[in-house]
């Protein structure tokens, strides 16, 4: 399973979450209150964070490490102020172009 499909899967689950807490049935699905009352089906509670934490971990990521979390959102950070500073780049970059007819300082 692709990182991306477990980081999906952790966030829909964290909004079926209630205080960290998820409910499961007895296939291990994570199921949300009004359903499993509706539906009259048994559920168990679980960790949420626990359970999250051991998908990513069997894909490779350790989340546990306070030091590599930082370093994924600083990462993050800079990508997404890399892709912003990109657009504004080229904005300039068109902006010059337009202007080169324009002689800026000379005196006529």
């Amino acid at each position: 399973m692709s990182l991306k499909k477990v980081i999906e899967n952790a966030l829909e689950m964290l909004d079926k979450a209630d205080n960290g807490i998820v409910l499961m049935n007895m296939y291990n699905e994570v199921v949300h209150p009004a359903d499993a009352a509706f539906k009259g089906e048994a559920v168990y509670p679980y960790n949420a964070k626990q359970f999250i934490e051991e998908s990513i971990t069997q894909n490779g990521l350790d989340l546990r490490d306070k030091d590599l979390r930082l370093k994924l959102l600083k990462l993050i950070l800079i990508l997404e102020e890399a892709e912003t500073n990109k657009s504004r780049k080229s904005k300039v970059n068109e902006l010059l172009r337009e202007s080169k007819d324009i002689d800026f300082g000379k005196i006529v």
